[in-house]
């Protein structure tokens, strides 16, 4: 069954219960520090009023020692006669002036400032005073107890949201994850289990895309098809009539001018068969199957074909070493490759050049590296080489300028890589083939 809880409803799940879990800790914590501050105070006045009830003089504050307290939250008890003589006083070296009437009143004397409130009768007058500074402490300190549990509860929060947004976009996170590992040429839908209700959307268009995009390429891979059989069809039948007409000219009056129409020709059929290789690689039609691939075997054959061509331009082609070395990939990806890169060396090379072909192993990777005496590449035109149609010598190449930009992309979808630079020694270029191996007995 298809999960698609919304991301808003979890989110609003989640901070509910965060913020409801943050509201009790912090009212059960607040309850439990101002009730202990409370008490403190309560019980000092529970002791101040059985100390000055009644009559009779009780012993001076501070000799009780019954209940811990702060001399400074004491009451300042004054009473006074109906003449006005004093009749009792809890500290006597404290002065507050008497007031004349009942309520209460702010008032500074021994240096203090005071809450005082008195009680005229007929009788008597009784005044009972306080410091405002135990009154502002008392606040305080209560402000400070309420504040504490959400000063420690504040990073305890940010630490659990960043748990519930990390959860919360752990489904995005895989979404990306399996969108961003699909192999480039897979065209089937993103499956959308699992993924949050505000995001199918989304998915669903990328599907569509996809869904496009595949008829797309089906469509060109049936025009290249088409196209293959209808370019090559023409070349093939004008070859056929030019080996016919040479056959019928006995006296050979027209042996040059069909030698170089079989040329022309042959340099068509080339770039046909180059462009629809290529345009393969862009339709990225599903690549042979892999099987082991002996590099250095390769390079000798590679090297056995083109020998002929070498030969004919007086060109010194060979191998130089040839370390055993084994991959896993499409055998025809690789010809491609090779053939490319030393025919290229071949061409440029001036007559009675050299042309070096090395395999060396390194680690997992083996490198193939051929190393010509040309003229090399202009720094300028390095970037370009892969280019289609590129050609750095144009006026001295005999090439259609495709030739690196195929085995750039065989390498490609066989996860290789080839690269061109300048030679240190001498005038000259190294083209080399960088290949993942595999272990031998994987290859076996």
């Amino acid at each position: 069954m298809t999960n698609t809880l919304s991301i808003r409803r979890t989110a609003f799940l989640w901070l509910a219960g965060l913020m409801a879990t943050i509201g009790v800790c912090a009212a059960a914590t607040s309850y439990f520090l101002v009730q202990n501050e409370a008490s403190d105070f309560l019980d000092n006045q529970l002791r101040q009023v059985a100390l000055y009830v009644g009559d009779t003089p009780a012993a001076p504050s501070g000799t009780d020692g019954f209940v811990p307290h702060d001399p400074e939250d004491d009451f300042v008890i004054q009473v006074w006669g109906a003449e006005g003589q004093p009749l009792r006083q809890s500290d006597p070296s404290i002065a507050i002036p008497l007031q004349r009437l009942t309520g209460l009143a702010d008032i500074s004397a021994a240096d203090n400032n005071w809450r005082v409130y008195t009680l005229v009768t007929p009788d008597r007058t009784v005044q009972v005073s306080q410091e405002r500074s135990v009154r502002q402490e008392l606040a305080a300190n209560a402000a400070l107890q309420a504040a504490l549990p959400i000063a420690v509860l504040i990073p305890l929060s940010l630490l659990t949201l960043s748990w519930i947004i990390d959860r919360i976009m752990a489904r995005l996170n895989r979404l990306a994850v399996a969108i961003a590992s699909r192999d480039a040429a897979a065209d089937d839908p993103v499956p959308i289990d699992d993924v949050p209700a505000e995001v199918i959307p989304f998915v669903s268009s990328i599907n569509l895309l996809l869904a496009r995009l595949r008829a797309l390429l089906e469509r060109q891979r049936r025009f290249i098809s088409d196209a293959a059989h209808e370019l090559r069809t023409p070349l093939s039948a004008l070859q056929i009539q030019i080996d016919n007409l040479r056959h019928d000219d006995r006296d050979g009056r027209f042996a040059r001018r069909l030698s170089e129409l079989e040329a022309g020709i042959g340099r068509s059929t080339s770039l046909v068969n180059k462009l629809l290789r290529l345009a393969r690689y862009d339709a990225r039609e599903p690549a042979p199957s892999p099987r082991p691939v002996d590099l250095a075997q390769l390079t000798v054959d590679t090297i056995a074909r083109l020998t002929p061509l070498a030969g004919s331009r007086s060109i010194d082609l060979g191998i130089t070493r040839r370390d055993e070395a084994v991959t896993i990939g499409a055998l025809a990806d690789f010809e491609i490759i090779l053939d490319n890169l030393v025919e290229n060396a071949v061409r440029y090379t001036p007559s009675g050049g050299t042309v070096d072909v090395a395999v060396e192993v390194t680690g997992e990777e083996a490198r193939i590296e051929i190393r010509d005496t040309g003229p090399g590449i202009a720094e300028d035109d390095m970037t370009r080489v892969f280019e289609r149609f590129f050609r750095a010598n144009p006026h001295d190449s005999e090439g259609s300028g495709l030739g690196l930009a195929i085995a750039k992309a065989a390498a490609e979808r066989q996860g290789a890589r080839v690269a061109l630079s300048m030679r240190q020694d001498r005038p000259g270029l190294i083209a080399c083939l960088v290949v993942r191996l595999v272990p031998m007995k994987a290859s076996r």
